[in-house]
């Protein structure tokens, strides 16, 4: 029984370290955002059209892992800010296709370089190996995270 015992408590130690982590990020990255006049969701966006160029509303949607009708605030609010131009598919009038404008692309960037200065700062303390070992833990512990979702999605269908 002690063994499950601590079991337990270092998985509530390892989870406890991982919510606390994802909070400062969360926090941080919001600030961030803020100054810029962005929310999470508006940046997400703007990083999916910037990774895959001209890009169906429905696609951000499944980046986004968001409904279309969310999608479809996001995408009104960074078009009254001037970062996005919405247009018709030629082949599909019904498909609407999501661009970054000049002003876009610059403030993506810009807070994409931000992102990367905070990651980095944060990671200063590490050795390149323990980086490494890091992303690959994160990495294993994100795949079973969806696994756990994913089944947990189908057994409520």
């Amino acid at each position: 029984m002690p063994e499950k015992s601590a079991l337990a408590e270092q998985r509530s130690g390892t989870y406890n370290a991982v919510v606390a982590t994802y909070k400062i990020m969360f926090r941080r990255m919001t600030d961030m955002l803020l100054k810029e006049g962005l929310t999470q969701p508006q940046f997400q966006a703007l990083r999916v059209v910037a990774k895959y160029g001209p890009t169906p509303m429905k696609t951000i949607s499944d980046k986004m892992s968001v409904t279309a009708a969310n999608v479809t605030g996001i995408v009104d609010r960074l078009e009254s800010k001037g970062l996005i131009l919405r247009h018709a598919r030629s082949d599909d009038r019904r498909a609407t296709i999501i661009g970054l404008t000049a002003k876009g692309r610059r403030v993506q960037e810009g807070v994409s370089g931000k992102t990367a200065e905070f990651v980095q700062e944060a990671l200063r303390g590490f050795t390149p190996e323990e980086q490494d070992t890091l992303g690959r833990l994160l990495a294993k512990l994100q795949k079973e995270m969806s696994r756990s979702d994913e089944r947990a999605s189908q057994a409520r269908r």
